[in-house]
């Protein structure tokens, strides 16, 4: 009976290590991309990446990086290279290699657009404002014009007879 217990056990104890290690399966990934953000203090970076096969596809992803010195002399715009270990959901950059710089495009700056947008808006304004005011006696000569063209000549007959015909 000792024998069946001690077979049983060691029996449990090998399946139970070769499910471990099927369970500690590491699955490693290569991508590419853009640098978003770099953020040292919490050992994270934002890539904007292209499609990563059988991980994810054309994305902004922010990954946990395995060591906080991959991030020294990473800074937005920089292009790069990135191995990924997937360790049981554990996700982690292992490894970055900056490969260049992006080019700047005019949609990468939205506050200079804006910025240009809003100085452009304020010059027609301006133009608006500063165009030639119609002196008042000019205006009000229009209305008058415009008011004696409806009524006819009753508003310049200066005669006190009562006019019952317009």
């Amino acid at each position: 009976m000792r024998k069946g217990l001690l077979f049983s056990v060691i029996s449990f104890v090998l399946f139970s290590m070769s499910a471990t290690a099927a369970d500690a399966k590491v699955r490693e990934f290569e991508g590419k991309g853009e640098v978003v953000t770099v953020d040292p203090v919490f050992a994270q970076i934002t890539i904007a990446h292209s499609s990563i096969k059988d991980f994810s596809g054309e994305d902004q992803t922010v990954f946990s990086v395995s060591d906080r010195t991959l991030l020294k002399d990473l800074s937005r715009g920089d292009l790069v290279e990135f191995h990924i270990t997937d360790t049981r959901g554990d996700v982690k950059v292992d490894r970055l290699v900056k490969t260049g710089v992006a080019t700047p495009e005019e949609d990468n700056f939205p506050i200079g657009r804006a910025v240009q947008d809003v100085l452009e808006g304020t010059g027609e304004v301006v133009k608006g404002v500063t165009t030639p005011i119609a002196p008042v006696h000019e205006v009000t000569s229009g209305v008058v014009d415009a008011t004696t063209g409806t009524t006819g000549s009753a508003l310049n007959d200066a005669s006190t007879e009562k006019t019952t015909k317009f």
